[in-house]
């Protein structure tokens, strides 16, 4: 998946299914590396083979959606989110989760999707619950005056 070759990975996966379930040296699944890059199309097939892989830790204790939301993937972190919504909530270093947690820039994941006016985000429902209102001013900033 580190290539983003969809037809590669779509044949890996129907001789060896397993393999969406594989870990390297640092602990990161195939998972996290097409996270990492943005790879949508391999995001969503994998999420397809193993959707409990958005779960596994890396050795740095991050998820597949906290990676993608470190990297700014918006659109994949969604289809993660998707696929299993409780990902979000594992808590990262600082014990906070991908909601609350800031870019070097102190943007949080729905800063991020106001500046890529990704706004359905907003509308997501992570836990069954409505969303805490102080992710909005995470860091510092107010989604609402980043849209404006």
């Amino acid at each position: 998946s580190l290539l983003g070759h969809l037809d590669f990975v779509q044949e890996i996966l129907r001789r060896k299914p397993e393999l969406a379930g594989a870990l390297d040296s640092r602990k990161a699944s195939p998972l996290h590396l097409a996270a990492a890059k943005g790879y949508l199309d391999i995001v969503l097939k994998l999420v397809s083979f193993n959707p409990e892989m958005c779960f596994a830790r890396d050795i740095d204790g991050k998820n597949p959606l906290h990676i993608a939301a470190i990297r700014r993937h918006v659109n994949v972190l969604k289809e993660l989110v998707k696929g299993r919504p409780q990902a979000a909530l594992i808590l990262m270093e600082r014990g906070v989760t991908i909601l609350h947690a800031c870019d070097d820039n102190g943007n949080t994941i729905l800063h991020l999707a106001v500046l890529e006016k990704q706004v359905e985000v907003f509308y997501m429902d992570f836990d069954g619950n409505n969303m805490d209102s102080n992710i909005f001013y995470g860091c510092g900033l107010s989604g609402y005056g980043l849209s404006s």
